[in-house]
């Protein structure tokens, strides 16, 4: 999958070389002296061609019909799926996600790039008639759209921005993550190839990307990150809308269960902590487990972390391969000493199967102001606690600046209504971790987890203006 020279630069459906020579190697996270490819680094002085490009774009793409852009989004569906395959082992390569769960990422990819289209297919004009008026409702493209993306879904979450600026009639510069460009790159020219010719990839340094944020070419900024990142590119944004889709630091409340299901629980527990590594953002960090079920609890997922097989992503039988890069195993490793010196127990885990990977850990006898507990570790690395009563759980889970997503075991359905109503999150999963998404559902954070929803419901409306005609009807 190595390239011989560096990838270009998709600029309005062209390619471009960097200036001056500048390219980034893109690294295997499971070998560092691997190289999966190259690609050019776009270069202050190219930042004009691309805001031209994305204005160029938008003015043509916008004229696009609904049937127009269905097609296209048709067509780029069926493009991922022949080239799945493909797909699925360049984000291993880049990422170090696990095989099996990176081609559960092109699925997924695949079914909401389909379902965008499918919508577009059946979406009627909205009329209403109240007051001797009829009102119409109307969704109008919002003009050229940046879109910053992270590693950890180098292709599903820029499908999250791709399809509804498609499907909004958008233009779209894509500023993916250095460490995961070349999947970008890769997508950037399947659309193209679908039709969406409006489409930038642009690899590029923070300098760079922070100069795009502020430019007013752009009309809405999309970021997918950490949470100080987003934060700050929110306060150069200027009077744009942005959306942000940030951290967390999810609960997983363990209130009751049938004991028959008892290892499936356990085992669905242990995949949402653990699988790539911890490196999701709504991925189980705290496990809050009511303190009569606690004691099997604690042994039925304790010996799921230990058959949890960790090793060679390439593997299918892998689950927890390396982490993003080596820098990140000794900042996890960092957070593990700080934690047992703050007076936390390990209970398995803390150390690494090699130099790119950190073995499964759980922490016990933790408190709430432990970095472990308060902050977003993102990393193979979850706490397990007692509690009294449901009550607390509740105001244990919110205990927290972030508020993306938790889950909560229960068959009592008056405590799975009070979840809801009562945990400040954007998502509540009832008898499911807090690391299940529906692609085609709303998603998105409150308080430092972000802005902003995703999904195929509301995600053109995320892109849209929307404009209302009222007009008075003739007696």
């Amino acid at each position: 999958m190595s390239v011989s020279s560096p990838q270009k630069l998709l600029i309005n459906a062209n390619e471009y070389t960097g200036i001056d020579g500048k390219w980034l190697r893109v690294i295997n996270p499971v070998d560092a002296t691997a190289e999966v490819g190259q690609c050019y680094l776009l270069q202050e002085s190219q930042i004009e061609s691309v805001l031209t490009a994305a204005q160029v774009g938008f003015d043509t793409f916008r004229k696009t019909t609904s049937t127009q852009r269905s097609e296209i989004l048709k067509k780029l569906a069926l493009l991922l799926l022949t080239h799945e395959g493909k797909l699925a082992q360049l984000i291993t390569m880049e990422s170090g996600k696990p095989i099996t769960q990176s081609k559960t990422e092109v699925k997924r990819a695949i079914r909401l790039v389909q379902g965008y289209s499918d919508l577009l297919a059946r979406t009627k004009r909205e009329l209403y008639y109240l007051h001797d008026c009829e009102a119409e409702l109307c969704y109008f493209p919002l003009g050229p759209v940046l879109a910053i993306t992270p590693f950890n879904f180098p292709l599903n979450l820029i499908i999250h921005k791709l399809a509804p600026a498609i499907a909004a009639g958008n233009a779209l510069t894509i500023k993916p993550s250095s460490k995961t460009p070349l999947t970008a790159l890769y997508l950037g020219r399947l659309a193209i190839e679908a039709g969406y010719t409006a489409i930038n990839v642009v690899p590029c340094g923070v300098e760079v990307a922070e100069t795009l944020v502020q430019s007013p070419v752009f009309k809405k900024l999309s970021f997918t990150g950490s949470a100080d990142v987003g934060w700050r590119l929110n306060s150069l944004a200027g009077r744009k809308p942005v959306s942000l889709e940030l951290g967390g630091n999810a609960a997983c409340i363990i209130e009751d269960y049938d004991p028959a299901k008892l290892k499936t629980i356990a085992k669905r527990v242990a995949d949402g902590s653990f699988l790539y590594a911890g490196q999701i953002c709504v991925s189980v960090q705290r496990i809050l487990v009511n303190h009569r079920h606690y004691d099997a609890f604690t042994a039925a997922f304790l010996q799921e972390a230990r058959d949890m097989v960790v090793g060679d992503p390439m593997d299918e039988k892998t689950e927890v391969g390396p982490m993003i890069s080596v820098d990140d195993v000794f900042r996890s490793r960092g957070l593990i000493k700080q934690a047992i010196r703050d007076g936390a127990n390990v209970l398995y885990g803390g150390n690494t199967y090699n130099m790119f990977t950190l073995n499964p850990t759980v922490f016990n006898r933790t408190t709430p102001e432990m970095i472990i507990n308060r902050d977003e570790v993102f990393a193979p690395i979850v706490t397990i606690a007692p509690y009294e009563t449901f009550e607390d759980a509740i105001a244990l889970a919110n205990d927290s600046r972030y508020g993306l997503q938790a889950g909560v075991y229960t068959q009592d359905n008056k405590k799975a209504k009070q979840a809801f109503e009562e945990l400040n999150v954007g998502g509540v999963m009832i008898n499911e971790v807090p690391s299940f998404r529906l692609d085609e559902l709303p998603y998105g954070g409150i308080k430092d987890s972000g802005l902003g929803r995703e999904g195929l419901m509301g995600g053109i409306a995320e892109m849209s203006n929307l404009k209302t005609r009222i007009e008075k009807l003739r007696s």
